[in-house]
């Protein structure tokens, strides 16, 4: 009898763990997902197939709006601490220089980032997973996912654990953040539409010993030839790339055109070739020879389950955007998440997951495509044509600062704009744009910084991943006006879901007054596009840094609407 009770005890099913949602994969989307789940108060766990962390990354650079991600969650000084900022970029042709862009000056006063800051992916996720574990929460490794199954009431997973166990997890919603081969993509059967570049990338983190210095990105051009340095650490540590233009086998499948171990020596003798300087290469932490792949998934969103990162889209390394549009994709879903799973938000609000980043990754992908097709290209006369006009490109970014703005406009990820939906609302119509510096700041843009006074920014306000509503009046009031106006505002919903701070910024009639921030220049007014015609206005900032309400007035009636029926509680 007790053999039998052992038999049948061995033949159950797992037990099954609940929990409200799951992150498949570990990498940078997948940390971020979690670092901001776990500050809204979400219950999940983490799965990852590696039984390590990652010690080598293809990614590495950080742009001005994940630095901004990383401000409010108050991790960007540690980013900061890891990196090295490139001083500008470099064009040799041939063995020549022919184009230098300086970046000292980028011509944007918005951010406090207006630089590319050098850091491998892996410093990237080393600084999440930490932040993720003084939340309490421990990546678990060696997980294999092997199917699921969805229903109106959650997602069933099974799968494997590191000993060959089975498992079952149920949660009310999943995360795939698990990279290019992502088995939440294959499970959900989305399509991943695209195709691999003929070329093959040689890669190694190493120290370079040559006659330039370590702080600007190079580019090396040299027929179809292309190679490329990237400061990480001076002298210490560079990232090479060597693109070799050998097309291999274009019909083999996503999985068998990963990275592969390269000898380092193959590393040097490319690199040597393309940059035709007297160069050593020694003492490599990271070697590999890999294929680079445009392709995107037809939606980031079915039922219960999502994918972000590079399970929804993969891309050319050109401008640095692959990992930073993961961690934006991470950002934009977790607080709709949070809203829906405490019931201050309906089912919908996921919905617009998909209306607002899909567009978002379509856009990278064209954008990384044709860049790195007009850097890569092929024939002798296109090369030619290439090598002709680079020089006349970086002589009009290096003379121009509107054109230096407005490059890096898009290559910061701070010119993303998502379209008006339900849970974005401009209380009065926007002016049509007149061109890039006079673009309106309106519901679905990007929250811009600007100094308030001379100890304070807007960016010191609205930390924390929290709603914030900032109150701007260019017109200064009395105590009479700041009275009714800090009432209106305390009075509020404060309970829509997650936290909701308020802040008053004004030129003041009575001095300093612990209720408001007051102004000291006209530059926050200006920033948010507050006129002297029309001096006061009204914003909700959500917490991925976008602006959900626009009101110029103050509007505190409307914007208590807007609150009320977005992100009341539901049953």
């Amino acid at each position: 009898m007790a053999d039998a009770d052992v038999q049948s005890k061995s033949m159950a099913a797992p037990e099954v763990a609940t929990t409200e949602v799951v992150i498949v994969g570990a990498g940078p989307t997948g940390l971020m997902a979690a670092a901001l789940l776990a500050r809204c108060g979400v219950k999940f766990r983490i799965l990852d197939k590696s039984e390590t962390a990652a010690h080598e990354s293809r990614a590495f650079g950080v742009q001005a709006k994940s630095l901004e991600l990383f401000l409010s969650m108050g991790l960007a000084e540690t980013v900061m601490d890891k990196g090295l900022v490139a001083a500008g970029v470099q064009i040799f042709v041939d063995g020549k220089q022919a184009a230098e862009l300086n970046l000292d000056d980028i011509g944007h006063t918005d951010t406090p980032y207006s630089f590319i800051l050098m850091v491998p992916q892996s410093e990237i996720e080393a600084i999440l997973l930490e932040d993720v574990k003084r939340h309490g929460i421990e990546v678990e490794r060696g997980i294999e996912i092997t199917t699921f199954e969805q229903s109106a009431k959650g997602v069933v997973l099974h799968g494997l654990d590191k000993s060959g166990e089975a498992f079952d997890i149920e949660a009310s919603y999943l995360i795939g953040a698990d990279g290019a081969h992502s088995v939440v993509r294959h499970i959900l059967g989305l399509s991943f539409e695209g195709a691999p570049y003929p070329q093959n990338f040689l890669l190694a983190d190493c120290k370079i010993e040559w006659p330039y210095d370590y702080d600007h990105v190079k580019i090396f051009l040299r027929g179809r030839n292309m190679a490329v340095f990237m400061p990480l650490r001076g002298k210490d540590i560079g990232r090479i790339i060597a693109i070799e233009p050998a097309v291999t086998d274009m019909n083999a499948p996503i999985e068998e055109q990963g990275s592969s171990e390269l000898p380092f020596n193959e590393v040097q003798r490319a690199f040597a070739a393309v940059s035709g300087v007297d160069v050593r290469l020694y003492d490599p932490i990271w070697t590999s020879r890999y294929r680079v792949h445009h392709r995107a998934v037809n939606t980031y969103h079915q039922g219960r389950v999502f994918v972000a990162g590079d399970a929804a889209h993969i891309h050319s390394p050109a401008g640095g955007q692959g990992m930073n549009t993961g961690l934006q994709d991470a950002a934009n879903l977790a607080w709709k998440l949070a809203l829906v799973l405490k019931g201050h938000a309906r089912d919908r609000l996921l919905d617009t997951y998909q209306t607002e980043r899909w567009p978002v990754g379509q856009k990278v992908l064209k954008t990384t495509d044709r860049l790195f097709g007009n850097m890569t290209v092929q024939s002798e006369r296109a090369t030619k044509i290439r090598n002709f006009l680079v020089p006349i490109v970086f002589g009009l970014l290096t003379k121009s600062r509107w054109v230096r703005a407005k490059a890096f406009h898009f290559a910061s990820q701070l010119g993303i704009r998502y379209d008006v939906n339900d849970y974005l609302l401009n209380s009065a119509p926007q002016p049509v744009p007149l061109g890039f510096a006079s673009s309106p700041v309106g519901a679905g843009r990007r929250a811009p910084d600007a100094a308030i006074a001379h100890d304070i920014s807007v960016f010191d306000l609205i930390k924390n991943y929290h709603f914030h509503v900032l109150a701007l009046s260019r017109q200064a009031l009395d105590r009479d006006e700041i009275d009714t106006l800090s009432t209106q505002l305390a009075s509020l919903p404060k309970s829509i879901g997650l936290p909701l701070e308020t802040h008053i910024i004004t030129h003041s009639l009575i001095g300093r007054d612990p209720r408001l921030h007051r102004a000291e220049s006209s530059d926050v007014f200006e920033a948010y596009r507050v006129p002297h015609a029309r001096p006061q206005a009204l914003f909700l900032i959500r917490p991925d840094g976008y602006i959900a309400f626009h009101a110029e007035s103050l509007a505190i009636e409307a914007l208590r609407d807007f609150l009320t029926t977005r992100f009341a509680e539901f049953g």
